[in-house]
């Protein structure tokens, strides 16, 4: 029996319904207990009847016409889980039609984060700007707002707010929106729905290339236009799987971005396997993760060839068509619309192979194999063609450099560096190759490698620049990310 007063009078019924296995069953009175009646203290009825569909179900549905009954109850009853839950289902909801009513919310239970996203819906005060104002405004990094549908919805909201003197510029408007970077779903049921998105030609295209674009998925990376990128100019740096210190050697499954305002690393995806020694390449935004090894061995028996696709503008993956070789240990680049994977090592032993990946058609396909069998090493793209430096062969680590020219499909031996190397980097910058790191063997003992070496390619020559303070492998490159959705 429930009613309201007061408070919630929640009478005892004896021993029909508390499941015993609920995590949360010490929040209920016990059947056996001599407690007759618990009163609750501004919880409602519909409130108390949604948290205890969560404790038996672990499920709570959710509205924001009840959300806020929730929140009270599990305030009072100590249930952070629901509060979370209540928290992000607020933080997906916001919206230029709903941000004041949220943001009421928000502020009476304390959620300073949704008060600041709701805020940023300053939708009355958009709606007085002029036509210049309000393209400066859709062009303007960072966007105002947290999404494209957003962005959408508020320059509707200017134009129907006087349309008989504002329509006209619709599609001017619209040309500065980036439909695809509007999930599919959304763009059928959100964006199609306007009238003047069907009705003008300019704007229907506009709509039509957005649906071709996620009809491709594909293909995406080769498709990239204004439309499609992120609207963000900021540059981080990431961390890809790898294979964390520890006894247990399991390789991670975290994509880690650094925070250089706060200075520490945090996460930003999980990868869809756990992965180590394998390559990453940067398209056009979009990260490609290659290969590697999904459990550590030093023989290469768990070897991959998996290809994964991360797109930061829907915080998704997608699998791309394997590579024709596992392989761990191995470089790769993108040169004219192709992915090449050079080298490695699985449970055959070391390779040689190299192989091909058109981004347009979505296959693979061997091209000439390296001299040598190698795993390792280094690589670098330097006008158009493809380098690679030292590395291990056979369990000899070399001081070897190659030079792979796609036109001509054909490997060339150059000048070997001074120093034996592996695991280290190759840098391209100006008309100079940089060796940087890594470590050699002698006798049974790994040693870090403390020169850095300059080549130039014209000259075919190495050049010693200096020591290293410190042993070490470098990481070069940067990768654009921006308005990352973050996964439920």
């Amino acid at each position: 029996m429930l009613s309201r007063e007061d408070g919630l009078a929640a009478k005892d019924q004896g021993s029909s319904g508390t499941p015993s296995s609920s995590p949360d069953d010490k929040l209920l009175p016990s059947p056996r207990s001599s407690i007759n009646n618990l009163v609750l203290q501004g919880c409602s009825s519909i409130g108390l009847r949604l948290v205890l569909e969560y404790l038996y179900t672990a499920n709570v549905t959710l509205s924001l016409d009840t959300v806020e009954e929730v929140l009270s109850v599990s305030k009072i009853l100590n249930i952070p889980q629901i509060t979370k839950l209540s928290v992000q289902f607020l933080n997906d909801q916001i919206s230029v039609q709903n941000y004041k009513q949220i943001c009421k919310i928000a502020a009476l239970h304390g959620l300073d984060e949704t008060k600041k996203l709701a805020n940023k819906y300053l939708v009355e005060d958009v709606l007085l700007l002029n036509f210049e104002e309000m393209c400066a405004m859709l062009d303007a990094l960072p966007p105002p707002v947290e999404s494209e549908l957003a962005l959408f919805q508020m320059s509707v909201l200017w134009l129907e707010h006087d349309r008989e003197t504002r329509m006209h510029y619709a599609p001017d408007l619209m040309k500065r929106l980036r439909f695809a970077l509007i999930p599919a779903p959304e763009l059928v049921e959100r964006v199609q729905s306007v009238d003047f998105m069907r009705n003008d030609q300019v704007c229907q295209k506009l709509l039509m290339d957005a649906m071709n674009y996620h009809l491709m998925p594909f293909r995406q990376h080769c498709r990239q236009t204004t439309a499609s990128r992120i609207r963000s100019n900021k540059r981080m740096l990431l961390l890809v799987g790898g294979l964390p210190p520890g006894p247990d050697r399991l390789p991670s499954n975290l994509v880690q971005y650094y925070d250089d305002e706060k200075k520490t690393w945090k996460i930003l995806t999980i990868m869809p396997y756990n992965s180590a020694h394998h390559c990453v390449v940067e398209v056009e935004n979009f990260l490609l993760l290659l290969g590697g090894e999904d459990q550590w061995n030093p023989n290469g028996k768990h070897s991959t060839n998996f290809v994964s696709r991360y797109d930061p503008r829907f915080n998704s993956w997608i699998q791309l068509p394997p590579m024709q070789e596992r392989r761990a240990s191995f470089f790769a680049c993108c040169l004219d619309k192709h992915l090449y994977v050079v080298g490695g090592r699985n449970e055959t032993g070391y390779l040689s192979s190299v192989e091909a990946y058109n981004l347009e058609t979505n296959e693979w396909n061997y091209v000439s194999s390296l001299p040598q069998p190698l795993a390792a090493h280094a690589g670098a793209v330097h006008n158009g063609k493809i380098y690679i430096s030292g590395g291990v062969h056979n369990g000899e680590y070399v001081s070897w450099l190659y030079c792979y020219d796609p036109v001509m499909d054909v490997w060339a031996r150059k000048q070997d560096m001074n120093t034996k190397r592996a695991i280290h980097a190759l840098a391209g910058m100006n008309d100079r190759l940089y060796a940087i790191g890594g470590n050699h063997l002698k006798g049974f003992s790994h040693l870090d490698v403390m020169l850095v070496e300059c080549y130039d390619p014209k000259a075919d020559q190495w050049n010693i620049l200096q020591t290293l303070g410190v042993g070490l492998s470098v990481l070069t490159d940067q990768w654009q990310t921006g308005s990352v959705r973050k996964p439920v």
